[in-house]
């Protein structure tokens, strides 16, 4: 997806999110979050605005010398991280080099697209503590989100972090997850190295986890619970879920 594409997605997403907050009210408790009020959720998604404005700006991983203080209420300071964002975005350009932590990609344009991906997983998180059902994802941006998560997330991530997960993996070797959003699928292979993902799905699936893109995304973010969208093996699919909540929060 293009990264002005993703950059609407940002916005809009933000946006929505800020309204299921004003629903909500600051002391409402985030049940995706159990340790989270509304006001916890909403300043941790400014200090994730801010560090990665900061990856962006010093094209180095933020030390603790290096966090923005801001001022005012969580939503006056939630905006204020969102529009310095987006102007270091823009002056920029997404092929601009910044710093992150995907080995493959040094661009701006990869923190535009995770940081529409992470709204758009914490707009769900207020609308939850709203007490409203999670509103849908458009399918072209939950198909890039999804992709996003296996391809970033697992496939990658299961190996640049070996030695967190390696007992994870090892439990888990031999699992083998379908993954249908529609327009694509995938299957996820649990090996001891790593977490192997391939186009389609394979004959061998043993479980397969079927939904709209929006539903696939909140499913792998564990925002739904793990008996959604399953079909074959619960048992797997519920060994997945557990599995891929070491990626997720």
């Amino acid at each position: 997806m293009e990264s002005s594409t993703l950059r609407a997605h940002l916005i809009d997403e933000a946006d929505l999110l800020k309204r299921a907050v004003a629903v909500a009210g600051p002391a409402a408790r985030v049940p995706t979050c159990p340790d989270w009020t509304v006001a916890d959720l909403l300043d941790h998604v400014t200090e994730v605005y801010d560090d990665k404005l900061q990856c962006v700006r010093l094209l180095r991983e933020p030390g603790d010398a290096d966090v923005l203080v801001r001022k005012g209420s969580p939503t006056e300071r939630f905006e204020a991280a969102l529009a310095e964002l987006l102007t270091e975005f823009d002056g920029r350009g997404p092929d601009s080099l910044a710093y992150t932590w995907y080995g493959p990609d040094q661009t701006v344009g990869f923190w535009i697209r995770r940081m529409a991906c992470e709204t758009v997983v914490h707009r769900a998180d207020a609308e939850l503590a709203a007490g409203r059902a999670i509103g849908p994802v458009e399918d072209d941006f939950g198909l890039d989100a999804v992709d996003e998560f296996l391809t970033v997330m697992l496939a990658w991530g299961s190996r640049a972090n070996r030695q967190w997960v390696a007992e994870s993996l090892a439990a888990n070797a031999g699992l083998v997850v379908a993954i249908d959003a529609g327009e694509r699928a995938w299957t996820v292979r649990v090996t001891a190295d790593g977490i192997d993902l391939v186009d389609g799905v394979a004959e061998d699936a043993q479980a397969a986890v079927s939904g709209t893109p929006g539903e696939v995304l909140m499913w792998l973010w564990r925002r739904l619970p793990a008996d959604a969208l399953v079909e074959g093996d619960r048992a797997k699919a519920d060994a997945f879920h557990d599995l891929i909540g070491q990626f997720a929060d």
